[in-house]
Parts: C-alpha cells; sequence; structure tokens
C-alpha cells in the first residue's frame, strides 16, 4: 500500500516530502526545527536499515538529547524502490548553551554511521554507538534500590498487519535505545512508533513484526517479548551501577539472545526480576569480559543461583567449610576420572563465587585474597590426593626403610603470602623425604613415583585460562632444568652456604608456606629455608640492583607503565621490605612471615620502618595491588599489566571500577604512589 499524506500521522505530514529526496541507501535527509523552551524537533529521512533506530536513538542518547516525543514510520516500499524508506520525527530537550555544537554533532555522527549502515550493516557501527551512548549511562547518578513499575499491553486485534506493543513506565534516559537493541536482540523490526512523555511518565505504542514481516502471535515469542520489555527496561535503570555500561550493554544483550534460544535455559531470566539481582548483573558485566566469557556464556548454570540468592553470595566462606563442601561432592562421585571433573568443577564455581562478591563489594581486598588462597589450598590438597590415588593403582606406595615415603607441597608467592587476586598463578615447591622404591604395584624409585606424581597433580588441577590458578614450579632448585620434586636433602645442599641457590632465591623464599602433606616434613623444609633465607649472610644489594633493572627492561615491557616491574611499580615495594626481612631477620624471628602487609607491620613495631613510611607504603601498596586485580579481570589474564593510556576509554573505565571520581584522580594516585615506591630502592 502507497500512503497518501493524508494518512501520515499529524506530526509527521510537515515532513511528507522528505523522502522523495532519498534515492541511495547512504542517502539521508535530516532537518531541525526550534521550538519554545529550548525544544527542538527532529526530522529523519533513510531507507529502512537493520539497526538504524538502534543508531539514532543511541546517538540521541550520546548527545544528552531528552527525548519528549516522537513519531515512528516505515513507509510501504513502491514498485520502483529498491528499499523501503523511514520517516521518523523526535522532540527533544538540549541544554541551551550546548545547542549548536550538540546539534552538528548529532548530523555528522547520524550521517557518517548512516552511510556504514549501507555498507557493513549494524555490526559495523553496533559497537561504536554502544560506547558513545554508555558515556552517558556513565554519567547518571546511581539510582535506588527500588524497580520501576512497568506496564505492559501486547495488543494483536487493532492492527491488521502489525502487532502493537504499549508500554508505560517511569521516564529514564536511554531507554529507547535499549529497547531497540532488545527487539533488534529478538528478531522484530519497527514498523512504526509513538513515543510521548508526560511529566515523569513515558508512553510509549510500537507497531512491530517479525523478520518475514508477519505479526507476532506465537506464545513463545509473545512471552519472551513480554520479559524482554521489562528486563532492559530494568537493564537500562541500573547501568549507572555499571563500571563499563557499554560492555555490560553488550554482554547483556548476548546473554540474553544465548538463553532465548534455548526453552530450558530462557526459564532462568524469569528469575532476573529482582533489583538486587540485575544490579548485581550490570556491575560484573561491566567489569569482566573473561567472567562473561567463563561462565555467563558456559557456565551460566553456576551463575544464576548465586546471583538470585543475595544471602548466599554475601556468605564467606571459610578453609574448613570448603574442605567439607568439596569432601561431600567428591563422595558422592565414585570413578576417579568424575571425581577429577567435580574437583574442577568446584574450583571454578568458587572462585567465581569468591570474584563475584569481590566484585559487587561484599568483600574487601584483604577478605578477597584470603578466600582465594583458602579455595586453592582446599583444591591443591585434594589434588593431591587424587593424584597419588590414580598412581597408587599402577605403582602402589612410595617407601623408605619400611614406611610410607612422606611428601609435601609449599606455596611461595602471592599463594604462599596469602596475598591471592585476580588471575593469580599457584607457585608451588614438591618434597619427598629422600629415596626408596614403591610397594604393592609395579616397583619403581621414589623418585620416579613422584615425577609422575607431579605430572599427573599438573592434569588433575586443570587451569580455565593462563594465569588464573595455573601451576608453576618455577621455585624448585635449578628451575625448568630440575626435577619436578626434589628430595629433603638436595633441598639441604642446593639451600646451604656452598650450594647452587641463586641471591635472588633468597627473597623468592621468604614467602614459602606449607599447604599439603607430612607436617614434620613441611617443618624441616620452613627450617632449612630459613636457615638459607635468614642467614647472617651479607645481603647482595648489587645482585638486587642488577635483578631489578633486568625486570624493569625485559618484563615492563616497550611502552607505557606497567604496574609490577616498571620504575616505580609494586615489585620495588616488595623488594624493599623482603630486603629489611632478610636483613634483620636473623636476629628478629618475628619478622619472619610469608604476607607482604604483615611482614611490614612487624617492621613498622620492631622499630626498622618509621610509621609515616609504613602507612605512605601500604596506600602505594594497595593502589597497585587493586589497580592490578582491576586490569586483570577485565583483561582475563595475569601477564598484561600495562596501565591503559591516560586518555582512553580503558583507563577511565579503570577510574570507575576502583571508585575514583575521575581519570584525573586515579591518575593522581598512581602517580604519587610510583614516586613512593622509586625513593625505595636503589638500582
Amino acid at each position: 500500500m502507497n500512503m497518501q499524506f493524508q494518512d501520515y500521522p499529524a506530526a509527521l505530514r510537515p515532513f511528507a516530502r522528505l523522502p522523495e529526496k532519498i534515492c541511495r541507501p547512504q542517502d539521508l535527509v535530516l532537518e531541525w526545527q526550534p521550538k519554545k523552551d529550548g525544544r527542538w524537533q527532529l526530522a529523519i529521512a533513510t531507507t529502512d536499515k537493520d539497526g538504524l533506530l538502534t543508531v539514532m536513538s543511541g546517538l540521541l542518547t550520546a548527545c544528552g538529547f531528552d527525548i519528549l516525543a516522537g513519531d515512528l514510520l516505515t513507509l510501504e516500499k513502491r514498485p520502483d524502490q529498491p528499499q523501503r524508506k523511514i520517516l521518523d520525527r523526535f522532540e527533544v530537550a538540549i541544554p541551551a548553551a550546548a545547542e549548536p555544537e550538540l546539534l552538528s554533532r548529532f548530523a555528522e555522527m547520524l550521517r557518517s554511521c548512516n552511510e556504514r549502515l549501507a555498507e557493513e550493516g549494524i555490526e559495523g557501527v553496533r559497537d561504536s554507538v554502544i560506547e558513545k551512548a554508555a558515556r552517558r549511562f556513565a554519567e547518571r547518578t546511581v539510582p535506588g534500590d527500588q524497580l520501576l513499575p512497568v506496564e505492559i499491553v501486547i495488543d494483536n486485534e487493532s492492527s491488521a498487519k502489525n502487532t502493537m506493543l504499549h508500554i508505560s513506565s517511569q521516564d529514564i534516559p536511554g531507554f529507547l535505545f535499549a529497547f531497540a537493541n532488545a527487539l533488534s536482540l529478538l528478531g522484530i523490526q519497527v514498523e512504526g512508533a509513538t513515543i510521548r512523555t508526560e511529566a515523569t511518565t513515558v508512553r510509549d505504542t510500537f507497531a512491530i513484526r517479525d523478520l518475514k514481516g508477519n505479526k507476532i502471535s506465537d506464545p513463545d515469542s509473545l512471552r519472551e517479548l513480554r520479559f524482554a520489555c521489562v528486563l532492559i527496561k530494568q537493564f537500562a535503570y541500573l547501568l549507572p551501577h555499571s563500571p563499563n555500561p557499554g560492555q555490560a550493554i553488550r554482554q547483556f544483550r548476548e546473554m540474553a539472545s544465548r538463553m532465548l534460544e534455548n526453552p530450558r535455559q530462557a526459564a532462568d531470566l524469569a528469575g532476573l526480576g529482582s533489583p538486587e539481582t540485575l544490579q548485581i548483573l550490570a556491575e560484573v558485566m561491566g567489569v569482566s569480559r573473561f567472567l562473561w566469557e567463563d561462565f555467563l556464556r558456559m557456565q551460566h548454570e553456576n551463575l544464576f543461583p548465586l546471583i538470585r540468592d543475595r544471602r548466599e553470595l554475601e556468605r564467606r566462606i571459610d578453609a574448613s567449610a570448603l574442605a567439607s563442601l568439596l569432601k561431600d561432592e567428591l563422595a558422592a562421585t565414585k570413578h576417579l576420572t568424575d571425581q577429577i571433573q567435580a574437583l574442577n568443577d568446584f574450583k571454578d564455581r568458587e572462585m567465581f563465587r569468591i570474584d563475584l562478591r569481590h566484585i559487587t563489594g561484599l568483600c574487601g581486598d584483604v577478605e578477597f585474597a584470603r578466600s582465594l588462597t583458602d579455595l586453592a589450598d582446599v583444591v591443591v590438597t585434594a589434588a593431591a590426593e587424587l593424584s597419588h590415588a590414580q598412581l597408587r593403582l599402577r605403582l602402589g606406595r612410595p617407601q623408605m626403610e619400611g614406611r610410607d615415603c612422606p611428601w609435601a607441597i609449599l606455596a611461595a608467592g602471592k599463594f604462599g603470602g596469602r596475598e591471592m587476586g585476580f588471575a593469580s598463578d599457584l607457585e608451588l615447591l614438591f618434597v619427598y623425604r629422600g629415596a626408596g622404591q614403591t610397594f604393592g604395584g609395579r616397583t619403581v624409585a621414589n623418585s620416579s613415583y613422584f615425577e609422575e606424581f607431579v605430572r599427573i597433580f599438573l592434569k588433575t588441577l586443570r587451569a580455565r585460562k593462563e594465569g588464573i590458578f595455573e601451576i608453576d614450579l618455577r621455585l624448585r632448585p635449578y628451575g625448568s632444568e630440575g626435577t619436578l620434586a626434589s628430595t629433603l636433602p638436595a633441598l639441604r645442599e642446593y639451600y646451604s652456604k656452598d650450594g647452587n641457590a641463586e641471591p635472588f632465591e633468597r627473597m623468592a623464599m621468604i614467602k614459602l608456606r606449607p599447604v599439603a602433606g607430612d607436617e614434620k616434613l613441611c617443618a624441616e623444609v620452613l627450617a632449612l629455608r630459613d636457615d638459607f633465607v635468614y642467614s647472617r649472610q651479607p645481603f647482595d644489594y648489587a645482585n638486587l640492583a642488577h635483578l631489578r633493572r633486568r625486570m624493569a627492561t625485559e618484563l615492563a615491557g616497550g611502552a607505557g607503565v606497567n604496574l609490577k616491574y616498571s620504575p616505580g611499580a609494586l615489585i620495588d615495594i616488595e623488594f624493599f621490605i623482603q630486603s629489611r626481612q632478610i636483613l634483620f631477620g636473623a636476629e628478629r624471628p618475628e619478622l619472619r612471615v610469608t604476607n607482604s602487609m604483615g611482614a611490614l607491620k612487624r617492621l613498622q613495631e620492631a622499630g626498622l620502618v618509621e610509621k609515616g613510611l609504613a602507612d605512605d607504603i601500604r596506600r602505594a601498596y594497595r593502589c597497585f595491588r587493586r589497580a592490578i586485580d582491576a586490569l586483570r579481570v577485565v583483561r582475563g589474564h595475569a601477564r598484561d599489566l600495562t596501565l591503559p593510556d591516560l586518555e582512553s576509554a580503558d583507563f577511565r573505565y579503570l577510574a570507575r571500577r576502583l571508585g575514583f571520581a575521575d581519570s584525573h584522580a586515579l591518575e593522581r594516585e598512581i602517580s604519587w604512589s610510583r614516586e613512593l615506591s622509586r625513593g625505595l630502592l636503589e638500582w
């Protein structure tokens, strides 16, 4: 049907000839008309394109326009036209001081995006539009906990061709943009719409069809449509909670799309109707791409029980409770292969639970580190038991002088110091008492048994991704050239006064802490560690300076600031503390602790670090650790700790994630912390 001008909605009739100027897909006509009280009327004509409403509404949001009214119309295709055309009118409020600049900016962005839409489709412009609109979401005040009442009426009777969708709710900035994304997600095209704002209430009517041009009548599709309308409205309302609203929009859209494809998964959407649940989603989706990839998409069944039950999420589970839970899960399975899978599922689920508690502010930095360490202790112990169980089926039990050969696993690094964070690895040292052979299976030397034990352990405890609970064995004697497991005599020789241990290993061994195995053997390992680290041998400052220069050159990377290895970074604070532990630890056993801040406290109490300096070190240490964790959770691995460019969106989102007022405040704190740490060591 070809509409006559008199058939147009009254508000569109003054602009009815604009579509006649459109010949090619990239053509666009835009007219502004001033109205009173800072209001403007905007008319747009172009060809119909998938995602066009998303682009227009997103750019209106990005420019800060408040949409007061709108009339959207898709014209029926004529035989002489290759494509349908659209004619849309918006009435918007614009801050008077910014009128000329914003009008010009909007027109330029819309023309550019329309051309790209014609050439590349919506996927070519969606991310850039989301990013622009997300800045406006980020500037909004965080709302309260009350969700918006939303009234939805789906009418399939009043129109012969279209399903009419009526939505009434409180007005919020950016709703049309979020809603256009939702309709695109559901495979729905908008034929026309009227948008009206009365005081603070929005009453919108959309004429919609499916992608085949038919009314939407399937019960499942109608259910999805109704729920998506409510969910998107509420999610848009809560986006200011998100550190990165653009990322949250993209990931929420993908999650809903995947879940709506599967009826069983779609049922989970019904559990997202509370403000607490949606707030958690907005926060976690705007923080981490790797959490999304690992859990929201692949293991969403682990996510929804957690975010729906905030009381369960608020509960801290200590090491003994974790061990009990894991024991029950392992006991519920009979076969070793099933137990190994259960162990890794437990690890991933609890790690996500701990990460989620931290992201949503339910636990602070110290509790976060302790919780991750408790989990690592529990799963390392269980993985060791399962590894022995697998090996004993073939080789029996390793023996020494007629008795079982004692073994131990000790932690080092952040794991040893109970300082774990996002994407921390597990630095481990495997030890057994000495030579012997196995009994009860195929007879092999203890050395062969424990080498095979470590190999099986590495396969049993699986790392989700690079640097996330990844096993690191480089602390062992001779590093990668040494055996995977060491005997106690070999350790004693290596760390003796005339042994082959490098000077830097004195600092690395400070954090050695028992995790699993024979307690007596662990105590003996710590005793020889103390003899090596806290001997009265002079501390080799020249070697420390050489090591620090190499780190700055080889590990910091070329450009940018590496928060761990660049001059004036986290490692300078750690080396400062460790060097003083070594220097004074021989005479003061109370300094022999594995935790950096615990050691600093004892150095201060002993009068070896002045209180003012100690307080400054704590502030800088917290700055570095929090920023490093924030980078790791976004990037999903432990390797790249380079600070984003100070003018970039990534740096802006980093500041928002860390709770700073703006990018400049974070920049000042990092600069202060780097200056402080630079002065701690001479290298």
